[in-house]
């Protein structure tokens, strides 16, 4: 008997929900996106500025980006311009929405990498046929790539189950490094929480800043060791109540130095940062911070960025020796310090006030989950 030949129905052809990801700080314009995409039977979320884009578009990998280009904090030509420099977002499609209607902005759309423009305010007909149109592209190259795949044998085969063997790996060795400095922090009386926030605020002034992902990921995991030296400072000093005597304060300021002599001589890119940070993160932009007094760009951008927003936790936390400030209060605290920060962290800082506020409500958590 002749075998029955199986019939694959192949990516292409199948029925599939689109996913898209739309990031508008107007409220109105949101609402009519959220009306149109219903209709058309696409899933979709929302961002409400640019950086929030650029975190959705890692963790939910859409089919299509529709943005705006006037945003706060990041606009949506360098949203796009960023998503096409990523390998892992790179391949989505781009549709550029704006009341910009002059044709250097529409020339600086294509060249960032947007596949369409539309003026606002949208036409519906047009931006249905336009969605339309870039999903159907969207779904052809899926297609390719898909067939690629399968006639390449790169599914299963062995680079893939060795990449799987690294990321179990790295995960392994990131969650060791997070409990081994969670284990330094509790004599400190700190947090999982404060040591998540340090992360999640390092990374979103790195990504504010345009560093490369790769950097951006070093800090992140590389933030929370900042303060592992304070392991080699005595109890009595470390859990003291109340102000440090002059001898006790110098003590107090070598776990920078403890901390980067506990971090040196690593091939680790997390550690070689890990180590910048320990060492770095109470050096001040005006020279006025320790241990070595460095100033301005003598301090390396890792440590400019965790000495801002260690200040900030700091001030929002609870502490033996205080209560928690509110939002409002630690800016303001800030803002009477500027001069001790690099002005385009503090910009980043300032630019992105609200999504600190987010961050901080957000993750209380003792655990963080990497």
């Amino acid at each position: 008997m002749k075998e029955e030949k199986k019939i694959i129905v192949p990516f292409f052809y199948r029925d599939k929900k689109a996913r898209i990801l739309v990031a508008d700080d107007d409220r109105f314009y949101l609402q009519i996106y959220s009306d149109l995409l219903t209709d058309l039977g696409h899933e979709f979320i929302t961002a409400e500025n640019g950086l929030e884009a650029i975190e959705k578009l890692r963790a939910y990998q859409p089919d299509l980006l529709i943005i705006d280009v006037v945003m706060p904090g990041m606009t949506g030509f360098e949203v796009t311009k960023r998503l096409k420099q990523d390998p892992l977002t790179m391949h989505i499609p781009v549709l550029i929405v704006t009341s910009l209607s002059d044709r250097d902005s529409k020339i600086k759309g294509l060249l960032n990498g947007a596949d369409e423009l539309l003026s606002k305010p949208i036409d519906e007909t047009e931006f249905r046929v336009r969605v339309k149109n870039i999903l159907k592209v969207k779904k052809y190259e899926d297609f390719l790539v898909e067939h690629g795949r399968i006639l390449e044998g790169e599914v299963m085969d062995k680079s893939a189950q060795l990449e799987k063997a690294f990321e179990k790996i790295r995960h392994g060795y990131i969650e060791t490094v997070y409990r081994l400095t969670l284990a330094a922090e509790y004599r400190d009386k700190e947090t999982g929480g404060h040591i998540k926030r340090i992360s999640l605020y390092s990374q979103l002034m790195a990504r504010y800043l345009g560093l490369n992902e790769q950097i951006v990921e070093a800090i992140f995991f590389a933030s929370p060791m900042h303060d592992v030296g304070k392991i080699g400072i005595p109890d009595s000093i470390l859990l003291k109540k109340g102000g440090h005597t002059k001898e006790e304060s110098d003590i107090m300021k070598t776990h920078t130095i403890i901390g980067a002599d506990i971090l040196r001589n690593s091939d680790s890119e997390i550690l070689k940062a890990a180590q910048d940070i320990a060492l770095t993160h109470h050096e001040s932009w005006n020279g006025s911070g320790y241990p070595k007094g460095l100033k301005g760009a003598e301090i390396p951008i890792s440590g400019r960025i965790v000495n801002l927003v260690d200040i900030y936790d700091a001030l929002r936390s609870r502490r033996p020796y205080k209560e928690p400030f509110s939002h409002e209060a630690a800016c303001k605290i800030l803002d009477n310090a500027e001069e001790r920060f690099d002005p385009e962290v503090f910009k980043g800082y300032k630019d992105c006030s609200d999504e600190f506020r987010r961050l901080f409500d957000e993750n209380q958590q003792e655990y963080f989950n990497f």
